[in-house]
């Protein structure tokens, strides 16, 4: 399904497009597009096609990528690393979580509140501080490749805390909420 009609003349001006430019563009004539976009004619199925799928097309160029605000460096730790310098290490580094790596590839993630629970629930905190991360670590952090659109990260993030960006499986970068709305304010 097609969207409104109204959409042409909008998307034209807000990519800044005369209409002479966009009929170059998309092969639709200037006249076509004119009386578009007065109300004066209903274009044929293929000629708002064409039109729509221009825009289209310049949207997704425009659009952010992961690559554009994924932080580069990924603070992790190892399976075997203790409690106690995984947890040194997010507050030295003011990071609520950390992705637990091995050759590179997550196989698993230390949060703050996973590390709170385990300590608050064990008799003897000093024994749990020594324990490997590999013991008390959740689930990996969802992966994604450095092309997604900011669109399904922003979806993704609304259930995850932070997300992996991966490349032959090996994990490049990484993004947290705090990274997304940078990416927002930036943008404007």
């Amino acid at each position: 399904m097609l969207p409104n009609l109204s959409e042409i003349k909008n998307q034209r001006k807000k990519i800044g497009l005369t209409q002479s430019e966009l009929a170059r563009q998309t092969g639709v004539s200037q006249s076509l597009i004119a009386k578009i976009e007065s109300n004066v004619i209903v274009p044929s199925y293929s000629n708002a096609k064409k039109l729509f799928d221009f825009f289209e097309i310049i949207q997704k160029e425009h659009e952010a990528k992961v690559s554009d605000f994924m932080t580069l460096k990924v603070i992790s730790v190892k399976t075997e690393t203790p409690l106690r310098i995984a947890i040194k290490t997010m507050e030295k580094n003011s990071i609520s979580q950390l992705p637990v790596l091995e050759d590179g590839k997550s196989v698993g993630t230390l949060s703050e509140k996973t590390a709170l629970e385990v300590i608050n629930n064990s008799e003897n905190s000093k024994e749990i501080l020594e324990k490997s991360v590999e013991v008390i670590m959740d689930d990996s952090m969802p992966q994604i490749n450095e092309d997604t659109p900011f669109q399904l990260v922003s979806s993704i993030m609304g259930h995850y805390s932070g997300v992996l960006v991966t490349k032959n499986g090996k994990v490049i970068g990484i993004i947290t909420k705090a990274d997304l709305l940078r990416a927002i304010v930036g943008k404007k």
